[in-house]
């Protein structure tokens, strides 16, 4: 294998390209669309949708993409929703017209070169061969983690960068070139913060191998880990203005928290899942909605599904004994091979890695990454590899790829007969298997690099076309769901020729989700940019926590971040005006009567609508209040206990209605006439980002009845102005002008001390 490889960027884009046809092309033969996995079918090709409605309004009519009106009962578009948005290579598809299954598939295969190329740029930076670094750029490329995270896009878009993030650590410590790191770090930030978070953890470990790798002691390397740490800082400082309010959003969420603080894991299958990790492809076995996927997954008791992706081809898994070989035995990889798995498997420490959320082994990325360096080392040094070990390695593996799966049914109490004929399926990788080991034995180069494409391509097309779970919605039953309720925006245009008052009214629409939209998702209202009361949000505003309590039941649907309101009496306090079934026996509310037919569907009016809000004559805290009293909040308060004397001040004697209202993205116009001063409740949820005046006076507000809106009015007439701009925007700018000033400086300061 000691050979360089003639163009080998050519032969790299080929043999990522070729892959790919493996993943993709089967799914427009077959009629197949290429929304794979549940969340890309729930979540992400709505929130697609809401980008693109939010990024055309900013276009054609300058309204800037802060506050969303279709998510749940509203939303902080800016801070929640960057969460998702980030993932830098949706916005510019967001402006087309093309349909999300065919801009996907676009971008998923952009991404799948990018990590290549940066991967092999990595390995081409610390001095590797050619074939080495083709070697090493389709093994991480189509390594099992990253087959994991392209289905869901703003993970992928994070980790397509990973080796470039590693390589900007690189320069630093061989160069003292920093002013890369901190752009690097300032777009990683960008990308995805809650993904950076574990990278910047485990940038620490990396940071001591490379350094040791690097000098062959730890001479200095404190004094220039300090000067990165300040690189960080400043990266970090130049992200602000979108990482503060994101921040801010995040951490009055309810998942964050939601951390084991156990030492044990409750079932035996996320040790045996970590262990077969790195010779079991898990995305070729853990993604089919069977037995077989039972062994190779593991779900916590908060949802968080753990899948142990350390496999990036047989070729680390073979090589992987070498480290601890008498030639190649280094302490440094021994402490964090041992320190990897002891954080894996010890839930309380794996959920620190995980942002202080569900433990999860979704940061075994960045280990992943530095296996596949320490393979590339092992690979330009034929010398170092014992063929005894490597021999017993092949033989052991062999046995294990076969009788694994057997192993974890019979230890967990599964039947073996339950699995079938899926017991095949990891026989399939034997063959690779060999063919590699073969090609190590052997020194053949040109063997191991076909040996690893076969591999790739064959997990590749298991993971996604292969994979019923990856290819189970056609093309058309897509297309019918773009069509639920005519081309987006039409419903909402229909409802306005309805009914000549829906100009000036705020209103909702209650969706009937199991029939309307087969029960597919709780976030198609964002297709078709609905206001309505269905959402699967793990962003979603804080303020929704105090909507919960009023009646959890009837709120959530089936996750804690799940949402699907079905009280009626929660349903009038929001507003809610229409009601979208296919038959009458499914409108929720308690009065009502039949609007109109619209396509498939029917549209009833209930008769107990309030237009945004009204004012209130009593209030009670939420210590005097339970789930069973819903039928109270038609006249009275909800407060939290340190409101309640404030609000209590406030009320009047009489209940008045908004008349006319308006919205237009970010801005709320309403007005209501009262014969004294009082407090009025909007349906407009509660959150520090909104400016509120009352006659062109900022007033007092409060977070009443379930986290909505309450605003103290005057006697006579009031005109309510509200302005959404994201809690900790301006903050954040003016952190990120000063964390740019400070890269400024960092990157022209040396070249004056050089003067």
């Amino acid at each position: 294998m000691n050979f360089n490889l003639r163009k080998p960027k050519t032969l790299l884009f080929l043999l990522v390209s070729a892959v790919c046809l493996c993943i993709f092309l089967p799914y427009p033969f077959t009629g197949k669309a290429f929304i794979v996995g549940w969340d890309m079918r729930t979540i992400y090709v709505s929130n697609f949708e809401n980008l693109r409605t939010m990024m055309q309004e900013w276009v054609h009519h300058g309204t800037a993409p802060f506050w969303t009106w279709a998510s749940f009962l509203g939303n902080d578009f800016y801070s929640s929703k960057l969460f998702y948005f980030n993932d830098f290579f949706e916005i510019p598809f967001a402006l087309t017209d093309l349909k999300y299954d065919y801009a996907i598939m676009i971008m998923t295969y952009i991404k799948f070169l990018i990590i290549a190329f940066t991967m092999y740029a990595y390995a081409v930076y610390n001095g590797h061969r050619s074939l080495t670094a083709v070697l090493g750029a389709l093994m991480m490329t189509f390594s099992a983690y990253i087959l994991y995270v392209m289905p869901h896009p703003f993970f992928a878009s994070f980790f397509t960068f990973l080796p470039l993030y590693f390589l900007c650590v690189d320069r630093y410590i061989k160069e003292g070139k920093y002013f890369g790191y901190i752009l690097m770090v300032c777009f990683m930030f960008l990308n995805n913060y809650y993904q950076f978070y574990s990278l910047s953890l485990f940038t620490i470990i990396y940071f001591i191998w490379r350094w040791h790798r690097t000098y062959g002691s730890f001479t200095n390397m404190m004094k220039r880990a300090f000067l990165l740490i300040g690189c960080y800082m400043i990266g970090f400082a130049m992200s602000a203005f979108a990482v503060l309010p994101e921040a801010l959003n995040i951490l009055a969420n309810t998942r964050v928290g939601q951390r084991s603080s156990t030492l044990f894991y409750p079932s035996l299958i996320p040790y045996l899942d970590y262990l077969s990790g790195m010779y079991m492809p898990g995305t070729a076995l853990s993604l089919r909605a069977s037995t077989l996927s039972s062994l190779y997954s593991y779900t916590t008791a908060n949802d968080s599904v753990m899948n142990a992706y350390l496999y990036a081809s047989s070729v680390p898994a073979l090589l992987f004994p070498q480290l601890f070989t008498k030639k190649n035995r280094d302490r440094l990889n021994t402490c964090i091979v041992i320190l990897v798995s002891v954080i894996a498997l010890i839930p309380i420490l794996s959920s620190a890695m995980h942002g202080f959320s569900e433990p999860s082994f979704r940061w075994l990325a960045s280990p992943l990454f530095l296996l596949i360096a320490n393979t590339m080392i092992l690979l330009d040094d034929e010398d170092a590899l014992s063929r005894k070990v490597l021999q017993n390695t092949l033989a052991v593996l062999a046995v294990l790829q076969a009788t694994t799966t057997i192993i974890i049914a019979v230890l967990t109490g599964t039947p073996v007969s339950a699995v079938g004929k899926e017991l095949l399926i990891p026989l399939l990788f034997i063959p690779p298997l060999l063919l590699n080991g073969t090609a190590l034995l052997q020194k053949r180069g040109r063997m191991l690099l076909a040996g690893v494409f076969i591999e790739s391509a064959l997990i590749s097309y298991l993971s996604f076309a292969g994979s019923p779970v990856q290819c189970d919605i056609t093309r058309e039953e897509q297309d019918l769901m773009y069509k639920a309720l005519g081309d987006k925006g039409e419903y909402n245009r229909f409802l306005l020729s309805l009914d000549p008052d829906n100009e000036h009214q705020f209103y909702r629409s209650y969706v009937d989700y199991a029939n309307v939209y087969w029960g597919r998702s709780t976030s198609y209202n964002l297709n078709f940019d609905i206001k309505g009361m269905i959402a699967y949000d793990s962003t979603y505003l804080p303020s929704t926590n105090d909507f919960i309590r009023l009646d959890p039941e009837h709120v959530i649907h089936y996750l804690p971040w799940t949402f699907n309101v079905t009280n009626p009496d929660l349903m009038n306090l929001i507003s809610t005006k229409y009601a979208v079934v296919t038959y009458g026996g499914a409108v929720p509310f308690e009065h009502f009567e039949f609007a109109a037919d619209y396509y498939a569907v029917k549209i009833y009016e209930n008769l107990d609508y309030v237009n945004l809000g009204r004012t209130y004559t009593k209030a009670i805290s939420y210590d005097d209040y339970d789930p069973s009293m819903t039928g109270i909040l038609q006249d009275t308060l909800i407060c939290r206990p340190e409101d309640l004397d404030a609000v209590k001040s406030l009320l009047g004697q009489e209940v008045c209605t908004f008349d006319n209202v308006y919205t237009d993205g970010n801005y709320l116009y309403a007005d209501i006439v009262t014969t004294e001063p009082g407090i009025a409740l909007t349906s407009v949820p509660y959150d520090g980002g909104w400016h509120i005046s009352v006659n062109g006076h900022e007033t007092e507000v409060f977070p009443l009845s379930g986290g909505l809106t309450g605003i103290r009015l005057d006697a006579g007439e009031n005109i309510i102005e509200m302005y959404f701009v994201p809690r900790g925007l301006r903050t954040g700018i003016r952190i990120s002008m000063l964390g740019l000033a400070a890269a400024v400086a960092a990157l022209i300061l040396p070249k004056f001390r050089k003067h």
